[in-house]
């Protein structure tokens, strides 16, 4: 591909008049027109006046399949028409540039079958980090599938999930809030518990996620060494200080605040408290990572496609950064919460070719990747997945 200009994903400003070769869906050179050799056999396109840039990775998904917007209906559905229904979240996600997503679990393993099935070629979707089963405490509201109480139990659960090959442990810190036995002050685990979980998966080599509302819970996490923090909320009163946030810089622990959560049924908020917006920009200023993490979970509540992309938009009207920064955050820093940045999230020699081609700037203005008609191809590992502006 000749002509674009690029936006590599490393946060640096975008560069005219780009070539880049791809073979056997690998990058084999990228750079200025003149420098880069063309061959004849390759094949040429032109995307002159066109924005080259990395596809976009949403660092917090579910495969629920969910079709009520009411969680009390949720159980009552059948496993297979979940299953189905979680197929067609997978290409929407694709639809909207975000060719690899980082699965949150949930009460079914769906996210280890769709990724088989989409690695095999049965189902065209997104690239899926899978971790199945949650772990969840008893009397949580994520329970009862993938409930773990004390530390033998989580330590044979964690290594039934490492048979199943998965990508990444996700974990249950606090409560979700759906319950009054499930609050959002409550920690679920014990130090000694998530000190096991932090073992077993570290052992061999697996990051950890963890889902965190109260700051008991996130300074334990952080002190334990756990890889990313999920939502990062906690009471008022209480605060991300710099001191907290100059620690997990230090050792490299992501926030994926899933902002969108905040505007989204069954209860809504008009806006995101302001003591949480600080506490998130703080971590920015001392140098920890955000993350764009969208928690869709079934498009009753939230739509899937729309809700990933709109959480992009949010990273830069909400925590203020630049369209270059967001597009980092949904690029380059994916990668690395994921394990990946060998392989993705930046266009570089040697990654596979999973890109953009957007016909404005998107680092003037982030709107233009909410309209897909601004999108006029979707590659992935090479091959076009989406062509033209309407897929």
């Amino acid at each position: 591909m000749v002509g674009a200009t690029l936006i590599d994903g490393n946060g640096g400003s975008p560069v005219k008049d780009t070539s880049i070769v791809v073979r056997n869906g690998v990058i084999e050179e990228v750079g200025n027109r003149k420098s880069v050799r063309l061959v004849d056999s390759i094949q040429t396109i032109d995307i002159s006046g066109f924005y080259l840039m990395p596809s976009l990775i949403d660092s917090h998904v579910h495969f629920g399949g969910f079709g009520s917007a009411n969680p009390s209906d949720w159980g009552a559905e059948s496993e297979s028409l979940q299953a189905i229904r979680a197929v067609a979240k997978a290409r929407k996600m694709l639809d909207y540039g975000f060719t690899t997503v980082r699965s949150g679990g949930g009460a079914l393993k769906f996210d280890i079958d769709l990724r088989k099935a989409v690695e095999e070629g049965t189902i065209i979707g997104p690239r899926i980090m899978a971790c199945g089963l949650r772990l969840c405490r008893s009397g949580a509201s994520e329970a009862p599938v993938g409930t773990v109480d004390g530390v033998e139990e989580i330590r044979k659960a964690i290594r039934k999930l490492i048979g199943q090959n998965i990508d990444h442990i996700k974990f249950v810190s606090t409560g979700a809030g759906m319950s009054e036995t499930d609050r959002l002050e409550d920690v679920h685990f014990s130090m000694e518990e998530m000190r096991t979980i932090m073992d077993e998966a570290h052992m061999v080599g697996l990051k950890v996620m963890c889902h965190a509302t109260n700051m008991r819970a996130i300074r334990a996490a952080v002190e334990l060494g756990v890889n990313t923090i999920e939502h990062c909320q906690y009471a008022e009163g209480d605060d991300l200080d710099e001191e907290l946030c100059k620690k997990m810089a230090e050792k490299n622990i992501f926030i994926t605040p899933t902002m969108t959560d905040h505007f989204t049924e069954p209860e809504p908020e008009k806006e995101i408290p302001k003591y949480l917006v600080n506490g998130w920009k703080r971590a920015m200023e001392n140098g920890v990572k955000i993350l764009l993490g969208s928690d869709v979970c079934g498009d009753a509540i939230t739509p899937y496609g729309k809700q990933n992309i709109a959480e992009i938009k949010l990273l830069v009207d909400i925590l203020e950064m630049t369209p270059l920064e967001a597009i980092t955050s949904a690029t380059k820093f994916g990668a690395e919460a994921c394990g990946i940045a060998n392989k993705v999230g930046t266009i570089e020699k040697g990654k596979l070719a999973d890109l953009l081609v957007v016909s404005k700037d998107p680092t003037s203005n982030i709107d233009i990747l909410l309209n897909k008609e601004n999108v006029k191809y979707i590659i992935k590992e090479g091959n076009l997945v989406v062509d033209g502006v309407n897929p």
